[in-house]
């Protein structure tokens, strides 16, 4: 093992480099010891070349991810939807401070150096109606709004949608996603829907 990878081998390496990278393929580029790769990371983390995303995940300041790109990284499976994609399909108007997803997991909050990132538990028979979109897995807005009510629900809220623009929604789509859904949640949303 050595125990030296200059800056300026990092930046050879990270200029040209992919987007994200795991402390295994740091490792193995720099051949340093477990030891010396961690002090090389906290400098480089200090000098804001890498940024910390997860245990063992960092991105590339040269080839910065946006956070979106880095959900299915931290916390798979999971896609977009909630508030956040509410937001990135024009349905909510005013941004989020969390990005939000849904995953089959236990529901997660993680602090990256990026950005904050939310994960709320879904069963698995409600994880579906989600795309990839520039390498985002990111929920159709309907599945998003049903995600919405049906969290938000689980959580004890009645959640505000009187607000929402529900013309960027497909009515269609809304009524063929929310058969999977409990019965409480369809009856909520038609409240908001114009027949």
């Amino acid at each position: 093992m050595k125990e030296s990878f200059t800056l300026s081998d990092w930046l050879s390496v990270l200029k040209g480099g992919k987007k994200i990278y795991y402390f295994s393929e740091l490792l193995r580029v720099s051949r340093l010891s477990i030891p010396a790769l961690h002090r090389a990371i906290q400098r480089m983390r200090q000098k804001k070349i890498l940024f910390k995303l997860g245990k063992g995940l960092f991105a590339n300041f040269f080839a910065t991810p946006r956070l979106e790109e880095v959900t299915g990284y931290l916390y798979p499976p999971c896609y977009v939807s909630l508030e956040f994609a509410l937001f990135m399909h024009g349905i909510m108007d005013q941004a989020p401070h969390v990005l939000t997803c849904v995953t089959t997991n236990k529901t997660k909050r993680f602090n990256t150096d990026l950005g904050e990132i939310h994960y709320a538990h879904i069963k698995k028979e409600l994880f579906f109606g989600y795309g990839i979109e520039d390498r985002v897995p990111l929920a159709a807005p309907e599945k998003a709004a049903l995600d919405f009510v049906y969290i938000q629900r689980q959580n004890g809220f009645q959640p505000a949608l009187d607000e929402w623009n529900w013309e960027n929604m497909d009515y269609r789509k809304i009524k063929a996603f929310w058969m999977a859904y409990p019965q409480s949640v369809k009856k909520y949303m038609q409240k908001f829907i114009v027949k």
